[in-house]
């Protein structure tokens, strides 16, 4: 019984001195949950070697998310000690998922446009529908119906499954929901508070 108890010491142990050196190597809680994500897979704005990195999870209709995504343009503006890795997490289902699957659509052709997109989408919020969405993407040099039903036609996507189960994982219950460095920040943040963060 007593060896049983030494063994099972001595690999947990290992364990955690792997978890730790991993962590480490991912600098910090925000870079280690995208461990599993492709480079370059996931949608992100600002300096890539700032100090600060912000990992959001959200979703198109969600109203606090567009107050969030309007903060997030103001600190963007402001500074250039923060990165911002975008989580499309539409677990209002439907038209969120549609949206969702066009963003990352934009992201993987059309990068330079996707903050354009991300936030026009914020804006549409709630009452977003399939005529709003396609004129935003037509408004900005885009075949809106073309992308829409590229969309449409994806059955399933790897990125927005992987951010479903890193939402669950860290035991997230809605959105907004944000990782900033080592710290989650379930709910809205206030501008005050996010300016802070990064200062």
């Amino acid at each position: 019984m007593i060896k049983r108890f030494y063994i099972f010491t001595i690999i947990t142990l290992l364990m955690a001195i792997s978890t730790f050196t991993f962590a480490q190597d991912d600098q910090n809680l925000a870079s280690f949950i995208l461990r599993n994500h492709e480079v370059g897979a996931l949608p992100t704005v600002g300096n890539n070697d700032a100090e600060v990195t912000v990992v959001e999870f959200f979703d198109y209709r969600c109203g606090y998310c567009a107050k969030q995504a309007k903060d997030f343009v103001k600190i963007l503006n402001e500074t250039d000690n923060i990165k911002i890795v975008y989580l499309e997490w539409p677990i209002f289902g439907d038209i969120s998922d549609t949206a969702a699957k066009i963003a990352l659509i934009i992201w993987d052709n059309y990068p330079d446009m996707y903050f354009e997109i991300h936030n026009g989408l914020m804006i549409l919020g709630p009452g977003m529908k399939k005529e709003s969405i396609i004129s935003l993407l037509n408004e900005n040099n885009l075949n809106g119906e073309k992308i829409f039903n590229q969309a449409l036609s994806q059955t399933e996507n790897p990125v927005i499954n992987e951010n479903f189960k890193l939402a669950k994982s860290l035991g997230l219950r809605g959105t907004p929901a944000s990782v900033i460095n080592d710290s989650i920040y379930p709910g809205y943040i206030k501008y005050d508070v996010l300016s802070n963060l990064v200062k």
